[in-house]
């Protein structure tokens, strides 16, 4: 990772339900980015109020399948905001279903990851991301909209 990249998400929301993947995400996430200060919002509402009354993340990820609000609502609600409007939004789902992919993507979402079940396939993930938006904020095309790691390739 470029040494200031490391420095340019110093306040990282995560929107995640499940203990074990929001461990997972911040764990991988402070190896790639030590300084930053990662928050969580266990539902779609502590999310939302949590933007409201904050000041803004440097970066989101979302959960898609989240209680109370899902993770879309969230990104609509991120992305309709004047003031949240720029942060980017990085989606991380255990769905691979076209249909969500597309939806995150025509709502303005930065990345989509589909959770790998290896935590050092994550932390490849994450700091291909923070390259990724580190060179640029602007959201890519489609065809580079879903980052993974080739798991079966990993493990040869």
């Amino acid at each position: 990772m470029k040494e200031n990249s490391k420095d340019l998400f110093q306040t990282v929301l995560i929107a995640e339900d499940d203990a074990g993947d929001y461990k997972f995400l911040e764990e991988a996430f402070e190896k790639l980015s030590p300084s930053s200060n990662v928050i969580r919002a266990i539902n779609g509402l502590e999310y939302m109020n949590y933007l409201k009354k904050n000041e803004k993340p440097d970066i989101i990820f979302l959960d898609l399948n989240m209680p109370v609000k899902n993770g879309l609502d969230c990104l609509k609600f991120t992305k309709e905001n004047e003031n949240l409007m720029d942060v980017p939004v990085v989606i991380y789902s255990t769905s691979h279903y076209i249909r969500d992919i597309d939806a995150a993507f025509k709502n303005d979402a930065h990345y989509y990851i589909v959770k790998p079940a290896d935590k050092n396939l994550l932390a490849d993930i994450l700091s291909t991301v923070i390259n990724n938006l580190a060179n640029c904020r602007e959201k890519p095309r489609k065809e580079n909209f879903v980052v993974r790691v080739n798991e079966d390739a990993e493990k040869e």
